[in-house]
């Protein structure tokens, strides 16, 4: 089993997707009020993968417009990509969440 970062600054439930490379999980960045997306490469220059900050490794949050085209296009192929979705109703409740961001900008 794979044991994915759970930094403080960056609490999040489940990693809803991860392909063997590429992990995406929906948390609160530091003292924002609203939830984001955080991206990670698993694998990397370092067997801690990328990000990683003096030694621990990170996520990097996502901007709303690219979490947009990265989770809609995870959506538009699901059939293929399903596999790689570790918590269904995760990975809704993130998509539903860009969707609605993306729609105020």
């Amino acid at each position: 089993m794979l044991d994915f970062p759970r930094p403080k600054n960056y609490p999040y439930k489940e990693v809803f997707s991860f392909d063997g490379e590429i992990a995406l999980m929906k948390g609160s960045y530091k003292d924002s009020k609203h939830e984001s997306i955080g991206m990670r490469w698993m694998v990397g220059e370092s067997p801690m993968g990328y990000p990683s900050t003096y030694g621990n490794p990170m996520w990097m949050v996502v901007p709303e417009n690219l979490a947009s085209f990265i989770l809609e296009g995870i959506f538009e192929d699901i059939e293929n990509l399903r596999k790689n979705i570790r918590d269904f109703q995760e990975f809704m409740d993130a998509l539903e969440l860009v969707r609605e961001r993306v729609k105020k900008i």
